[in-house]
């Protein structure tokens, strides 16, 4: 399910924004420009937000109303609202002293309510004294009533059971089901750098090259387990196929496309190569059943084999310096001097790191069918792969599937992708 359109009202008391998220072109790719202060990360926050852990930023951040519409008719309506305590009160001006209310209600697509959130004043005090009774994560160093103001918030941002309390004590179970359809990936504005510098031994790109290996080594053993399971079922293949013929049109296509996928496989050494018979009338069943457990092994294998295909098509496009980049489970990814020595990872330029990261982030660690937020990317990258950057998301968007929205204040990155660009300035201003 991906975002259409984002419309959003009194944004901070200022900004209204109605974004058509390219729902007419079908493109995968929306670039957010404008300048600073326009909220460009707060719309990726907001949509970050969509998830059951992080639901209280709408109670936290201020607006009137934001409506999010969705590719399959379904509209999400959040409206923010203060009134007294009591109806017998006065009107109060100032805000801080009124009782806040942010309801969640999500429509089908004919317009009938399907799901509703409620948070206020009574639902929030309520779920935290159970959240403080009976699960206080604070409980062995100072306690959650004792923390400052700012303190308590950053629990409540990114807190799943917070948000189960108030919607199992107010019957909402049902909004944060359907809350869970939504996946998304957020990727700040430096946060390959703010990982570099923390206090650690392990640089980034040395935490994401033995990722990579143990991403390989599981698949290796997976194919190991599929193959006897499905070696297993051979001889049953056999003697009941659940096919009526065996063309030799049929098996020529079929023996095509497993060695397409074999070829990709074993490049990476997830698997040996095997050799794959000519038709043979006579034998014809056997080779049948042969070939189709063949598909069966690697097929279980081929995402991860298609995602490290276009994670070393994509290294290999950046042109390193003098470098070339091998990829197998024994070492992850290595990369080695055009003289053929071997380069330890923090052998590599900063620059060179940091794109290493990223794309490897964006091959295997963002759930395929998601949304990809990225923030400010040209923070961490060089201004030559800024030129790159949307030609490489569009292939990763068409690979995993992704819906992608970028923030940025890069002229390289907006040039790239202007048919793709919403200004913020121009959207307030129109």
């Amino acid at each position: 399910m991906q975002i259409s359109r984002l419309q959003i009202k009194n944004l901070y008391d200022q900004y209204n924004y109605d974004i058509d998220f390219n729902s007419e072109e079908k493109e995968q790719i929306t670039i957010l420009t404008g300048p600073n202060g326009y909220g460009k990360t707060t719309i990726l926050r907001i949509l970050k937000s969509l998830n059951p852990k992080s639901l209280y930023y709408f109670y936290v951040i201020k607006f009137s109303e934001i409506i999010i519409s969705f590719d399959n008719n379904t509209v999400l309506n959040i409206t923010q609202n203060y009134k007294t305590e009591a109806e017998s009160k006065s009107a109060i001006d100032y805000k801080d002293e009124l009782e806040k209310e942010v309801r969640f209600i999500w429509n089908k697509a004919t317009g009938e309510p399907l799901t509703h959130f409620v948070y206020n004043r009574t639902n929030v005090k309520r779920a935290l004294r159970s959240y403080i009774h009976l699960y206080d994560p604070y409980s062995r160093r100072k306690s959650f009533n004792s923390l400052s103001d700012r303190e308590k918030e950053d629990v409540l941002l990114d807190n799943e059971i917070f948000n189960e309390y108030i919607s199992e004590s107010n019957g909402q179970e049902q909004f944060l089901m359907q809350l869970r359809t939504l996946r998304s990936y957020y990727i700040p504005a430096n946060r390959i750098y703010n990982e570099a510098h923390e206090e650690n031994d392990e640089l980034p790109i040395e935490k994401v090259c033995e990722a990579l290996k143990a991403e390989l080594k599981t698949a290796q053993q997976d194919y190991l387990r599929y193959s006897q399971e499905v070696d297993s079922k051979f001889i049953k293949k056999v003697l009941y196929p659940d096919y009526e013929d065996c063309p030799q049109a049929s098996y020529n296509k079929l023996k095509d496309e497993v060695e397409s996928l074999m070829k990709t496989i074993v490049k990476y050494k997830l698997a040996f190569k095997v050799e794959i018979p000519e038709y043979n009338e006579k034998n014809k069943a056997v080779l049948f059943a042969y070939l189709k457990g063949l598909e069966e092994k690697f097929s279980k294998i081929s995402t991860i084999s298609k995602k490290t295909e276009l994670f070393h098509k994509m290294l290999t496009s950046k042109g390193f310096a003098h470098k070339s980049v091998e990829i197998a489970p024994q070492h992850g990814f290595m990369f080695k001097s055009d003289k053929g020595d071997i380069l330890k990872a923090h052998q590599l330029s900063s620059g060179e790191q940091n794109e290493i990261v990223m794309l490897y982030r964006l091959v295997y660690e963002v759930p395929d069918q998601s949304l990809l937020l990225i923030d400010e990317p040209e923070n961490s990258l060089h201004v030559a792969w800024q030129k790159t950057i949307v030609d490489d998301m569009k292939e990763i968007a068409d690979i995993k599937h992704l819906q992608i929205i970028i923030a940025t204040h890069s002229p390289s990155i907006v040039s790239k992708g202007f048919s793709m660009t919403k200004d913020l300035y121009y959207l307030t201003n129109k």
